[in-house]
C-alpha cells in the first residue's frame, strides 16, 4: 500500500519541481511542526475559550501551580514560565485579577515588588482545564504508539537543545 501523503508531501513537491536550486528537506521538518502546532494550539484554544481562560492565563495559572503551595510567585518568574515580556505579564495580571483568578499584594521583603497568588477560583479554572488538556494531547497523538512517541520526543529534544539559546 503506497504511504499516505499529506498537505507538506504534495506542497514540497510543488516547491521541488519549482525551484530545482533549493534543499526544501528543512521544511519537511519545520513545516509539519508548524503545522501540528496549529492544530494543537486551535483545539486547546477552542477548550480555553469555552472555559474563559486564554492561553497566556493558563499558562500563567500553570506556572503558580507548579511553585507549589501556597501557589504564588513574583511576577518576573511567572513571565519566565510564559515567555512574556514585563509589560506582558503586568497586562495578562491585571486581567486575571480583574476575573477573580487571581490577587496581587505587595512583597513585604520588596518594597516595590508584588506576589502573585491563584485564588479559589483560579485554581477551578484551571482544574477545570488541565484534564482536558492532557486528553488533547493523548488524542493528538492516538496516530503512533508509545516508541514512536518516545522516538519523536527525542528527536525534537535533539534539535531543540541544537537551537535554543536558554537551554
Amino acid at each position: 500500500m503506497p504511504e499516505q501523503e499529506d498537505r507538506l508531501d504534495r506542497l514540497s513537491r510543488a516547491w521541488s519541481e519549482s525551484r530545482h536550486d533549493l534543499d526544501i528537506s528543512p521544511w519537511q521538518v519545520w513545516g509539519r511542526i508548524t503545522r501540528i502546532n496549529d492544530i494543537f494550539l486551535s483545539r486547546l484554544n477552542r477548550l480555553l475559550n469555552q472555559h474563559g481562560l486564554t492561553f497566556s492565563e493558563f499558562q500563567t495559572l500553570g506556572a503558580l501551580i507548579l511553585s507549589g503551595p501556597p501557589y504564588e510567585a513574583k511576577p518576573n518568574a511567572i513571565s519566565r514560565h510564559n515567555l512574556l515580556t514585563s509589560g506582558g505579564m503586568t497586562n495578562v495580571l491585571t486581567r486575571m485579577e480583574k476575573k477573580g483568578l487571581v490577587a496581587r499584594r505587595k512583597d513585604t521583603n520588596d518594597g516595590r515588588g508584588v506576589i502573585v497568588s491563584v485564588t479559589e477560583e483560579g485554581l477551578s479554572a484551571f482544574d477545570a482545564v488541565i484534564v482536558k488538556e492532557n486528553q488533547i494531547e493523548h488524542r493528538l497523538l492516538d496516530g503512533i504508539d508509545g516508541d514512536e512517541r518516545t522516538i519523536v520526543a527525542k528527536v525534537l529534544k535533539k534539535i531543540l537543545l541544537s537551537i535554543d539559546e536558554e537551554e
